[in-house]
């Protein structure tokens, strides 16, 4: 696993949210960094949407369903107190 490939493209190298987390080749440290990254980009292309940079053929409404799912796996990997 090429992690700092993982962290530029985290879309790219996984293809999806559930992908990452099931990943058997990551630490928990690790998936909750990339899933951090993931989180970033996904703002970004969602403000680059809100103000219609959105680029062409990319489909609508997957970007903030995306989001939340990256979102819903941070908070299971947060550690318990």
């Amino acid at each position: 696993m090429d992690i700092e490939k993982a962290m530029k493209n985290p879309a790219a190298t996984f293809g999806t949210p559930e992908a990452l987390y099931s990943s058997a080749e990551l630490t928990a440290e690790q998936k909750r960094a990339i899933l951090l990254q993931w989180k970033d980009q996904l703002h970004q292309l969602l403000a680059a949407e809100d103000e219609n940079m959105r680029a062409p053929g990319a489909p609508t409404g997957t970007s903030a369903e995306c989001l939340s799912r990256v979102t819903n796996f941070l908070s299971q990997l947060e550690p318990r107190t």
